[in-house]
């Protein structure tokens, strides 16, 4: 059932992509149990589904599995936002209906990814969406996945044009776009990109769906508090403590196999298998990621 677009949620705070573990070519279950306990005391919540999660190279019965096991969890304690992105509005049709069957708060959606995108598609593409949401809708702004750049003229027209279109994560790492929406619409954004996470949250972003906060949960947590409370010069020595690791792992493509490896280094994951087209890291970037998250580590004194 489409949902009220004048009864919003809000949802905000620290919301990680997190990663599919696989195993032998399959999603590996009890991994992803052992992920969820790992994360559930730092985050306000979960974003199933996003590109840290593979949802790309994902079947959608593989979808709804992972979205099934994360809300088992929850069990409504914190938010579940679940990604309904697909080129097949069908496909993103069922996953709504998934999501719905598991009260999730919030459905993240992005622009088409194969066919050359303009204004009049994407309002068409969005409003067929929000006609079947199970929930809010949260607009992925990531112009290197789909391949479609929208300025902030743009993303408001949308917002105006779709009001199901609450929250925006915001990946497009152009600085001062974050401010300049926020100066001109309530919208909750979501810093979405961790080399600007910074920037974003300085421009008046609402929380984050970064992938900082898998690998560093508890220091992350403490860096968005004291962001969050006005406690800027304890945030910033958080963040800081973070900006080596940022840079050195999660600037590049290969992104979720570095949070793999980290998680698995950490035996939270069994394994730190990706699924094609991802590639395993080479030896030499498995020893550049090690030593970076070795260091960030202990540039806190291991208070993480």
């Amino acid at each position: 059932m489409p949902i009220d677009a004048n009864e919003t949620t809000g949802v905000g705070g620290i919301l990680p992509p997190i990663p599919t573990p696989l195993r032998d070519g399959h999603v590996d279950i009890a991994s992803l149990e052992r992920e969820l306990e790992y994360l559930y005391d730092s985050v306000d919540g979960f974003l199933v589904g996003g590109s840290t999660g593979e949802a790309a190279s994902l079947t959608v019965g593989e979808r709804e599995a992972v979205v099934r096991t994360v809300a088992r969890r929850l069990e409504g304690e914190r938010a579940l936002a679940v990604s309904i992105a697909d080129n097949s509005i069908e496909n993103s049709r069922r996953l709504s209906e998934v999501a719905g069957e598991c009260h999730a708060d919030l459905l993240v959606v992005s622009c088409p990814n194969y066919f050359p995108n303009d204004h009049q598609m994407l309002e068409a593409y969005l409003a067929a969406i929000a006609g079947f949401a199970s929930a809010e809708l949260c607009l992925y702004d990531n112009p290197a996945a789909s391949n479609t750049s929208l300025g902030v003229a743009q993303i408001l027209d949308l917002l105006a044009a779709v009001p199901q279109l609450t929250h925006v994560k915001m990946t497009d790492p152009t600085l001062g776009k974050v401010a300049a929406i926020r100066e001109k619409s309530e919208v909750v954004i979501f810093s979405g990109d961790d080399s600007v996470l910074w920037h974003q949250l300085a421009g008046g972003a609402d929380g984050l769906m970064t992938a900082i906060p898998l690998v560093f949960p508890e220091r992350t947590k403490r860096m968005w508090h004291a962001f969050r409370d006005g406690n800027l010069d304890a945030a910033y020595e958080e963040y800081e403590n973070l900006a080596l690791f940022i840079h050195v792992g999660l600037s590049g493509h290969d992104y979720p196999s570095v949070v793999k490896t980290v998680l698995h280094h950490q035996r939270v994951l069994d394994s730190s298998e990706v699924r094609l087209p991802l590639l395993p890291l080479a030896a030499d970037r498995h020893a550049e990621i090690m030593i970076a998250y070795s260091r960030s580590w202990a540039s806190a004194g291991a208070r993480a």
